[in-house]
């Protein structure tokens, strides 16, 4: 709860879901770099120089994006390449080193999490890379390093991410954020007993966005500028009001229901619910539940990500989508070595 207002400083929720994604990293004997992506259908092999300069290309765009937040400055930093994120993780690296420190090696991703689904998959990878990295070049990997790298990564994805996507990886479980008034959060884990809410709640995937989070967030921000904007003030009342929600021992289903139809509604009002997508939220609505996007959303086409239901079991409207059968709240990010 609380997606995109989360960028203008409103309060957000988010939780850790039972979808993996694993990055393993093995020497080789030359100074090469080998991708191994598998997700992708990609299997490449570069030169360090290559990544370095690639990298320094993408944070130039990315200052230029900074000062003049666009779809098209976005464009360049984002670019068009399937291994975008991962080229910049490695260049980052590079970059954190002096040459001479530089070593080859074999880097393979594989990643259950639905892409541009509102599922968090690029935050899971940037903190994933991170860590994997880091261990390999023996840099420090304490937490806050790994949370460092692993924002700048998402910026190279999305633009101003909040950084709460790569923070739920990071930590796992249920996370409140809250703007520090320095552009970033506050982080405050939730108490086990204000999960049992979670285990009414379903979770489907719609299918992809046509568009990335990025874009979406670059077509729509301004919706949300201006002292006293309407909808960035709907917005952080219906998230406070589920946080108030979460404290209550025993929170009413129907209570729930509305403060998601609400919120919902304030995701249609921004244009990021598909006509499509929003015709099954009516039908679940309808039945009695209630449902929301999760996540960027989509400007348009007939899917729109994840979407949170509540209260609709067995619609025949759902079956068109598929069912995430994840536990919520699991642990974070696990490092082992092999």
């Amino acid at each position: 709860m609380g997606e995109h207002a989360a960028l203008h400083g409103c309060p957000v929720i988010a939780s850790s879901v039972g979808l993996y994604c694993n990055v393993r990293v093995h020497p080789r004997r030359d100074r090469q770099i080998e991708l191994k992506l598998p997700d992708l259908a990609i299997q490449r092999v570069y030169d360090p120089l290559q990544l370095v300069d690639y990298t320094q290309q993408v944070r130039q765009a990315w200052q230029r994006y900074r000062g003049d937040p666009t779809s098209e400055t976005f464009a360049q930093v984002k670019g068009s390449d399937l291994d975008h994120p991962i080229k910049c993780a490695i260049g980052e690296i590079l970059l954190r080193l002096e040459p001479q420190d530089w070593r080859g090696f074999s880097l393979r991703v594989h990643s259950q999490i639905p892409v541009d689904a509102g599922f968090g998959s690029s935050g899971a990878l940037a903190v994933t890379l991170a860590a994997a990295l880091l261990r390999f070049f023996r840099l420090p990997t304490m937490e806050n390093t790994v949370q460092s790298l692993a924002q700048t990564l998402e910026r190279y994805v999305h633009g101003q991410p909040s950084g709460i996507d790569h923070n739920t990886s990071l930590h796992g479980s249920v996370l409140e954020g809250r703007a520090n008034g320095e552009g970033g959060f506050n982080l405050l884990p939730w108490p086990d007993e204000s999960l049992s809410v979670l285990h009414g709640l379903q979770i489907y995937h719609t299918g992809p966005a046509r568009e990335s989070t990025g874009q979406v967030i670059a077509a729509t921000r301004h919706k949300l500028a201006g002292d006293g904007n309407p909808l960035l003030a709907s917005m952080r009342r219906n998230t406070e009001r589920f946080c108030s929600l979460m404290q209550q021992t025993r929170p009413l289903p129907e209570t729930l229901k509305t403060v998601l139809r609400d919120y919902e509604a304030d995701l249609e009002k921004l244009g990021v619910v598909p006509p499509a997508v929003a015709d099954v939220i009516r039908a679940i609505e309808k039945a009695g539940g209630a449902a929301k996007v999760c996540g960027a959303g989509a400007l348009c086409g007939k899917s729109a990500g994840a979407l949170l239901v509540v209260g609709a079991p067995g619609l025949p409207a759902l079956e068109r989508y598929q069912r995430i059968d994840a536990a919520l709240a699991v642990s974070g990010l696990q490092v082992s070595e092999q």
